[in-house]
């Protein structure tokens, strides 16, 4: 038997015997997308019958929800092969290959039929679901004893007691419950981060992964297969990228307008539809929450053209903004305090502020915001002799100077040139126990010396009925209320 006569009987009598004993699905459609064959592997595979599907065509296979896509369309449309996912109606999942069959004619090649190879990975999915229900059961323990932690040691990551704080904090929490991306603006150093984190440990996500990508360090050379993984040439293993780590989670991007272009369309595709082709070729949906953060508000962002607009445009809906520290004053106290203990807690420690040193980080216009004041606690924490943390242990990190040296340099140019001037911060603390009010010819901080004003109405009203609760009436305020203000303003050096 001559060999064209052996090729002959291998399509005609085996060719369908050799495709239905193959472990893999076969599936094959002509070039209108319409199927002319499956195997039985398919049908094992699919959960779909033979008969319910020979004829009918991929588009209105997908659009009656018998497969969630189609590979077949894909192919007809571009030309090239294609890897992507494809679940069932029968709930069954499998990953499909999809490849075109050129054929010639009178006008040249053209596609005469698509061959779909399919292989089952339903219970991949299912290792998978039980991987991920123990992770989740470990990230529950973890952060349990996070929990524990924080009530046994008092941690607290965010602090909010200025009214603007306040306000952000409430909406937060309330953008918190739902899964749209948010931007987060506001000036380097007030805590943009933070916020993010906070937001992603008050929301459904929280005992998942939060990822935070920083672009500036980021590896430029390899920074797609870094985030969305590869495919080793060799061993043809693919190796995971750090997006689909925070798979359930929260991924936190630092500066929007500096995500490269070399990976902008991939992320934008995440964002709009929450899948992309990873760096195996294979299409897959990752369930996390965009979280990025601009030194720009989002009006300047849009106005100036910082940002692509389809990108700007996916973070439309929350944008949030930090006023910088020297905005939002109340809040200088409660911060350095707060970073205090958690010096305290790390080194056994019993420092603290003395009241002229409260009065010190209270004049200080803090350029450099939360992470400044930050460092400058830690310094001084650090140099201080003793529990006491003075004026003089304020060190300014730009200039090496203290605090209270810079604040009298800023007083005696304002004597200067107005002639007459008081700060509100003196070399005693003579004015904090004075039994008359005065009033200073300029205010450098109205928020202060409204603050000074109601603590001396509220030491007046103490001493004169010597109890809370009278003297709290007296000003038609509540008991809470004045014991609140009563220990910020002795913390601040205005009350006795």
């Amino acid at each position: 038997m001559n060999q064209e006569k052996q090729m002959l009987l291998l399509e005609q009598d085996y060719l369908d015997a050799i495709l239905e004993n193959c472990q893999d699905g076969v599936y094959i459609t002509d070039n209108e997308a319409n199927t002319v064959y499956l195997n039985h592997a398919y049908e094992r595979i699919s959960g779909l019958l033979r008969s319910e599907m020979i004829g009918k065509n991929m588009r209105d296979l997908v659009e009656g929800g018998v497969v969630s896509a189609s590979g077949t369309l894909s192919v007809l449309e571009n030309g090239e092969s294609i890897t992507i996912e494809q679940s069932f109606r029968t709930g069954k999942r499998a990953v499909i290959t999809s490849s075109p069959v050129y054929g010639g004619s009178e006008n040249g090649e053209h596609i005469i039929m698509v061959v779909t190879i399919v292989r089952e990975i339903t219970e991949i999915y299912s290792v998978r679901r039980e991987l991920r229900r123990v992770m989740s059961q470990n990230r529950e323990y973890a952060s349990e004893i996070r929990r524990l932690k924080q009530e046994l040691g008092g941690e607290t990551e965010v602090v909010a007691v200025d009214e603007k704080s306040e306000r952000l904090l409430r909406l937060a929490r309330k953008v918190s419950l739902v899964d749209s991306p948010i931007l987060i603006s506001g000036e380097d150093g007030v805590g943009k981060a933070t916020l993010a984190r906070y937001m992603h440990m008050n929301s459904a996500r929280s005992e998942f992964p939060f990822l935070r990508i920083d672009w500036s360090v980021m590896p430029r050379e390899e920074l797609a297969a870094y985030l969305f993984g590869e495919e080793d040439a060799q061993t043809h293993e693919y190796r995971m990228g750090v997006l689909e780590s925070a798979d359930g989670g929260t991924i936190y991007m630092e500066e929007l307008t500096a995500i490269p272009l070399s990976v902008r369309d991939r992320i934008l595709a995440l964002l709009r539809n929450g899948s992309c082709v990873m760096g195996d070729g294979v299409l897959r949906r990752l369930d996390v929450r965009f979280v990025a953060s601009s030194r720009y508000t989002f009006q300047e962002l849009q106005e100036n053209g910082l940002a692509e607009t389809q990108l700007l445009q996916c973070f439309s809906a929350f944008p949030l903004e930090i006023a910088p520290l020297r905005e939002r004053r109340d809040d200088i106290i409660p911060m350095a305090d707060n970073f205090v203990e958690q010096y305290n807690r790390r080194t056994g420690g019993k420092k603290r502020f003395s009241k002229m040193a409260y009065r010190c980080l209270l004049f200080c216009e803090w350029p450099g915001n939360v992470r400044e004041l930050g460092v400058l606690v830690q310094r001084a924490a650090i140099i201080s002799e003793g529990d006491l943390l003075r004026e003089d242990d304020l060190i300014l990190a730009d200039s090496g100077g203290s605090l209270a040296a810079a604040v009298k340099r800023q007083s005696a140019e304002c004597r200067a040139e107005t002639g007459s001037f008081s700060s509100g911060f003196g070399d005693s603390e003579k004015e904090v126990r004075e039994t008359e009010f005065s009033i200073h010819d300029i205010c450098s901080d109205l928020k202060y010396e409204s603050s000074r004003l109601e603590a001396f109405y509220m030491n007046r009203a103490f001493s004169s009925y010597q109890n809370i609760r009278d003297a709290a009436a007296s000003l038609g305020i509540d008991s809470s209320t004045f014991v609140r203000k009563r220990q910020r303003y002795r913390q601040m050096g205005l009350m006795e």
